[in-house]
């Protein structure tokens, strides 16, 4: 009887170890919940990494030139200062940043970013960059419609001179 319990204690200490160390794992980096990402990002879009670019060896941190595919927000806010190679590519910084969970990319990579226009005290090295706002996103088609429910469950808000549709 003795030899039947013991299997199963070490058993039940193995799942509660693997348990600490998969909740410190999650614990390290603590990601906002997804409308709380999209409500804080300026714009959001979906495009593929073409060229990383500004490493600063110092902050670990870098750019990428990313193909634009889909504007989900915000694509009133990207102007032509903004838009690159004729209007289909942005440069998007803040790659690398510890403040943000999934912040590295590979050339080739195709995500889903959400962004903020960089700040005037980030001038001159990042003026006409948007700036990674939160971790990147896997292109599925789950998070893509995860995505378009967050942004399409904002309320319109019309000014008189624009009347709804």
């Amino acid at each position: 009887m003795v030899s039947q319990r013991r299997p199963s204690h070490l058993y039940g200490w193995a799942l509660m170890i693997v348990a600490v160390f998969c909740q410190r794992c999650h614990g390290s980096c603590p990601e906002k919940d997804l409308e709380k990402r999209e409500e804080e990002a300026n714009v959001v879009l979906t495009g593929t990494v073409e060229e990383i670019m500004n490493m600063d060896p110092v902050h670990n941190t870098y750019s990428c030139k990313v193909r634009v595919w889909r504007y989900l927000k915000g694509k009133t806010m990207v102007n032509g200062e903004v838009l690159l190679d004729g209007g289909n590519k942005v440069m998007i910084g803040g790659f690398g940043d510890p403040g943000i969970c999934d912040n590295q990319v590979a050339t080739g990579d195709t995500r889903i970013f959400f962004v903020n226009l960089a700040p005037e005290y980030m001038w001159p090295a990042h003026k006409n960059e948007l700036m990674l706002n939160s971790s990147l996103m896997r292109i599925t088609l789950r998070n893509l419609e995860e995505v378009e429910h967050c942004v399409d469950d904002k309320p319109v808000h019309f000014t008189p001179a624009q009347p709804p549709d």
